[in-house]
């Protein structure tokens, strides 16, 4: 094949590529004999950028912050003995509730109920002795130093067996306070001493709710303000009442511990559990709120678009306390006003808008 005819077919192959390409892009006629419009000629208002509006309205507002913390007993002690002896009997079962002053335990007291017959005989003794030796005081028969020895061993017996009937007394623990028994550690019995733990009693009805407040919001928070709360074991919103504030924040962690007071009378709070604590700073009821999506931010403020005439206009605002999904503002927006709350990334000042769905009033 020649050079002139391997040319000649490399043109006709150049020549059909350009004709497949371009005969795509020819307008084609219609019955009457006009070009078809192309697809991506620019229908009318194609313009406008498309948004989700809403019309400015003053809200109620509360200005919650969640906090942690966590439950304590009423009252709770560890009982334990105050003199040491044989555990003679055991009268209560692990769980129960207990009244204030209820007889809980006993211990073995034989020798000190003995002692105290003894001192008893001598107290007789003693008192017969000082009337006598009264008696004769007053007859001169006897000096006053003979009455008064009679005199005080007479009263020095008897501060022995006040003495021992309190270290009887000791050998009954009671509860000090009406509550619930915990485990038991002892048997009866077993030996025990001071340092021994027998059980712990628990009063949890009112029960105590303990949190930290950040020390910036310590101003806000008062004795009698009421908190809602919920625990680890169930989303059922509980409420308290402040009834304690420490005096002074706390140097390291820069908090300021408080104490409430919650009602427990199903026995569903156990003291430990942790909890959830939402804290109601204070509460507007003619706040603008509008969604987090309506503001833009730049680098020295933020903005929203204000829609007036299908036009957005850039307006700043300064803004307050953030939620989930919504941003209080409090300047730069006034009740009525339209904002755009979807589509914002796409605007520019005075662009033109369409707005699509309206919320808060009709369109």
């Amino acid at each position: 094949m020649s050079k002139t005819v391997q040319r000649v077919i490399t043109l006709i192959a150049i020549l059909i590529v350009l004709g497949l390409i371009i005969y795509p892009k020819l307008p084609i006629a219609n019955e009457e004999g006009t070009a078809s419009a192309s697809k991506n000629t620019p229908a009318p208002g194609a313009g406008a950028t498309t948004i989700d509006a809403e019309i400015v309205q003053f809200k109620s507002f509360d200005n919650n912050i969640v906090l942690t913390g966590s439950l304590l007993a009423n009252e709770s002690v560890n009982l334990s003995s105050e003199i040491s002896g044989k555990v003679n009997r055991i009268y209560f079962d692990e769980g129960q509730y207990v009244k204030k002053g209820q007889l809980l335990v006993t211990t073995n007291v034989a020798d000190l109920q003995a002692n105290l017959q003894r001192l008893q005989y001598s107290v007789q003794l003693n008192e017969q002795t000082e009337n006598r030796q009264k008696q004769l005081l007053e007859k001169g028969a006897i000096s006053k130093e003979e009455y008064d020895i009679a005199f005080t061993n007479y009263k020095t017996a008897q501060s022995e067996i006040e003495s021992l009937k309190a270290q009887i007394d000791k050998s009954k623990i009671v509860a000090p306070f009406s509550g619930y028994i915990g485990l038991r550690y002892i048997s009866e019995g077993s030996y025990i001493s001071p340092s021994t733990q027998i059980a712990s009693l628990y009063s949890i009805d009112p029960i105590k709710v303990e949190f930290s407040v950040p020390s910036r919001y310590s101003t806000l928070i008062k004795q009698g303000n009421e908190i809602g709360f919920t625990t680890e074991a169930s989303s059922e919103e509980r409420k308290a009442t402040v009834y304690a504030i420490e005096p002074q924040i706390d140097p390291v962690t820069r908090t300021l511990k408080v104490r409430a007071q919650s009602n427990n009378d199903d026995g569903a709070l156990i003291p430990g559990q942790f909890i959830r604590i939402q804290l109601t700073l204070d509460s507007n009821s003619k706040t603008i709120l509008v969604p987090t999506t309506a503001i833009m931010p730049e680098s020295d403020g933020h903005l929203v678009y204000v829609i007036n005439d299908g036009e957005a206009l850039a307006k700043r605002v300064e803004l307050g306390v953030r939620t989930a999904d919504q941003v209080e503002v409090l300047s730069g927006l006034s009740r009525g006003d339209t904002i755009a709350i979807a589509g914002v990334p796409q605007l520019k000042d005075r662009a033109p808008v369409e707005i699509k769905r309206l919320e808060g009033g009709k369109k």
